[in-house]
């Protein structure tokens, strides 16, 4: 019967966690300041939603801008990648005519220095006149 005392709170020597005031004048106030309490957390949390609610908004505002933002680079990006493949395929056609020309400027100086050396051979094989 002991141990049922003491967990049951019956007995002198343990602590009470609650305080419950004896008289009503205590009541009234606890319940006064209880509610008081209640009060400035209701307005607290109401505060708080509002914010949240805002930041929310102002949040999906900005998601709005830059999922806008992201289609408008996407569709500049596709716009260049069509620009680049058609100027590749310019540039191939200029450099396969292009080693045309490259070819010939290489036959004409072939041809430049093969006469020079034929005119070096020929002096040096020519008799000299006086």
């Amino acid at each position: 019967m002991d141990r049922r005392n003491e967990l049951l709170g019956e007995t002198e020597g343990l602590r009470r966690r609650g305080v419950v005031p004896e008289n009503v004048a205590g009541v009234e106030r606890l319940l006064k300041s209880q509610q008081e309490t209640h009060g400035d957390l209701t307005a607290e949390l109401s505060q708080m939603a509002q914010v949240l609610k805002e930041n929310s908004l102002a949040f999906g505002k900005l998601v709005e801008d830059d999922k806008g933002l992201v289609e408008e680079t996407t569709e500049l990006l596709d716009r260049s990648v069509t620009g680049v493949g058609s100027q590749g395929a310019r540039v191939t056609k200029f450099r396969k005519r292009s080693w045309g020309t490259t070819g010939m400027t290489w036959l004409a100086m072939l041809v430049v220095v093969s006469v020079f050396f034929m005119l070096v051979m020929f002096m040096k094989v020519a008799p000299k006149r006086y």
